[in-house]
């Protein structure tokens, strides 16, 4: 039989981990601000079919029946739509934060989340510019596998935000991003800011 680890050892290394990201997160930031073509000069040619799939570490802070929670946790997202013209891209957004992974083997353990479903856009100020700006809304899901609590509540929410496309090859890029996002689901309500990195395809 595998001894089990303890949680606190589990839970600093997450901590760790998350801590370790936001650091990375922030660097690649950093350096595309102070000088936004170190990676590439060449823009992606947006038209038609688009779609991304985006990680990150969220800081998310809740307030649940007067109870404050905040901590950062994973983020990931995937999105797909369609491109209107070269500098508004419309979609669909499907996303979240994990709060605690869940264990299949034994789901009454726990296991608890916030998913997003928004209708997402990206607005490119410039023609050929790198930089965007993306707004979105709607529903928001705060979800557990906890016994005596309730599965699913549900809400709406928004985002509002910032990223920069490099160019890797033909019709992919690398993009960076920050974001804001609120919202409520039943009893309870977050803020998150979210920081991170995606690879889109257009």
């Amino acid at each position: 039989m595998t001894p089990a680890v303890p949680l606190e050892i589990v839970t600093n290394r997450e901590a760790e981990l998350n801590h370790s990201v936001w650091i990375v997160c922030v660097l690649l930031l950093f350096i595309l601000v102070i000088h936004p073509d170190a990676f590439a000069s060449d823009k992606p040619e947006r038209q038609g079919i688009w779609g991304s799939i985006d990680i990150g570490i969220g800081h998310i802070e809740r307030s649940i029946d007067g109870t404050e929670l905040d901590d950062d946790n994973f983020f990931l997202g995937f999105s797909v739509g369609y491109a209107l013209n070269s500098r508004f891209l419309l979609g669909v957004e499907f996303s979240g934060w994990l709060f605690d992974a869940a264990d299949y083997n034994y789901p009454e353990r726990g296991g608890e989340g916030l998913s997003q479903v928004f209708v997402t856009t990206h607005y490119y100020p410039v023609q050929e510019g790198a930089w965007f700006v993306t707004i979105g809304g709607g529903y928001v899901s705060h979800w557990n596998n906890l016994p005596d609590e309730t599965r699913r509540k549900s809400g709406f929410g928004f985002k509002i935000g910032m990223g920069y496309d490099v160019l890797l090859q033909d019709q992919w890029t690398f993009t960076p991003f920050l974001t804001y996002s609120a919202g409520d689901a039943d009893n309870q309500e977050h803020e998150a800011i979210t920081i991170g990195a995606g690879f889109n395809w257009y």
